[in-house]
């Protein structure tokens, strides 16, 4: 229709208005008329009065060239005003006499009241929740009765459960959290040391031979962390009680890594054998130089384990890892002999006197490959008084021992000195 004179058709200064269409035909019929002959180009809004009130018509559009209403003219009303109806009634302001519109429908009233529902004035809506209530069913707080004031955000209350101020613990930092005295004590626990009173973020990530993880939590100052994953990934939180001391059985090392690992909340991939013995060098160096024994002890522990369905599945994913770095550490095991019987003929060679007894005593402890910037590594075993003999005066035996062979030679378990390292 375009050529047809656009109207707004504004009926709230009437008594009554149409309710269908038929009405609305019929209210049309009887105004058209009136309008016969208005140059609706002169003003926006006309005024009609009616035996039910004023009716206006804004006009929204006309046809290019349109000058007055004749019989002939096509109108096209594109909204209708009305007074607004009252369809919700707050049920507390009809209880004394008033009317006042209510879009808030009350969760605790009975599915089968017929009001139920209340004002913005009466409506009852807890801090940390957007559910509605009617005063009547306001909730109580599940501590000690009173009327609540908030709902708990925490695990356990799911903002399900209501308290009062009283039992209101608010968020450190989010001012519009709050929580109940047990999930605050829950989400934000204090450090374990005396008269520190920092949130002890970290937990204690040891756990019994039942699996239980002990309850203990330190501040990111106080907590102290075992390094068994690399120094790129975050250790095994430790508390003061459970912190690695002193000498520990390798089974117990083994199975405080693999349940620390496996059972901590974002799963944490078991160290390879090659990290196993790094950390075992310090509770029992002989084991951490034979990779079969740490593979044997892993599945011995392995198997005590099998009632825990995450450490189970840790250890099944690390198999096969595992298996492939033994085989690699058998060939290396093997070019580390044959590196062992060339320095034996090197050291009886260099050494008239002591040369043969040295060689004797010589033992393969571990070879290790070049790995980017790090040279090959021999490492061998060797009696303490015959140690200064094979390093010789400021280590230039042992230094020439390297250069002839082509790898670093330390002694295993030396102090830092000419020719050896603590491992």
């Amino acid at each position: 229709m375009s050529d047809a004179v656009e109207l707004v058709l504004d009926l709230r200064g009437t008594r009554a208005t149409p309710t269908n269409s038929e009405e609305y035909k019929q209210l049309w019929d009887d105004l058209e008329p009136a309008l016969h002959g208005c140059a609706l180009r002169q003003r926006r809004v006309h005024e009609l009065d009616g035996p039910d009130g004023e009716i206006r018509l804004e006009v929204v559009w006309l046809p290019e060239g349109f000058d007055r209403v004749t019989p002939d003219t096509v109108f096209s009303v594109v909204a209708v005003r009305e007074r607004p109806r009252l369809h919700y009634r707050c049920k507390e302001c009809q209880a004394v006499g008033e009317s006042r519109y209510a879009p808030f429908v009350c969760t605790a009233c009975p599915s089968d009241t017929r009001n139920n529902r209340v004002c913005d004035q009466h409506v009852v809506i807890l801090d940390g929740s957007l559910t509605p209530t009617c005063p009547e069913h306001r909730p109580s707080c599940r501590g000690c009765g009173a009327p609540a004031v908030f709902r708990c955000a925490g695990k356990a209350c799911r903002r399900e459960r209501a308290w009062c101020a009283a039992h209101r613990r608010a968020h450190p930092r989010d001012p519009d959290v709050d929580y109940c005295p047990s999930c605050f004590d829950e989400a934000f626990p204090r450090c374990e040391q005396p008269h520190c009173q920092d949130v002890g973020t970290v937990r204690c990530e040891h756990f019994s031979r039942s699996f239980e993880q002990c309850e203990r939590r330190m501040c990111t100052r106080h907590a102290m962390r075992w390094q068994v994953f690399g120094g790129e990934r975050i250790g095994l939180g430790q508390c003061d009680r459970h912190r690695v001391r002193g000498a520990l059985d390798p089974s117990e090392v083994v199975f405080r890594i693999i349940t620390g690992a496996a059972l901590r909340k974002s799963r944490e991939r078991l160290p390879s054998l090659q990290g196993f013995a790094h950390t075992l060098r310090r509770f029992d160096p002989d084991l951490a130089t034979d990779y079969p024994g740490i593979r044997r002890l892993l599945e011995a522990e392995g198997n005590t384990m099998r009632g825990n369905r995450a450490a189970t599945a840790a250890l099944e994913r690390a198999r096969h890892d595992w298996d492939r770095q033994l085989d690699g550490a058998a060939a290396l095991h093997q070019q580390g002999l044959q590196l062992v019987e060339r320095l034996r003929a090197l050291v009886i060679r260099n050494d008239g006197q002591f040369g043969h007894e040295l060689a004797a005593a010589l033992v393969l402890a571990e070879y290790k490959a070049a790995r980017n910037s790090r040279p090959a590594m021999l490492f061998v075993k060797l009696r303490d008084d015959l140690r200064g003999r094979f390093v010789g005066r400021g280590g230039a035996a042992i230094r020439s021992y390297s250069e002839q062979l082509g790898v670093r030679v330390q002694l295993e378990g030396s102090q830092r000195g000419p020719g050896g390292r603590s491992r």
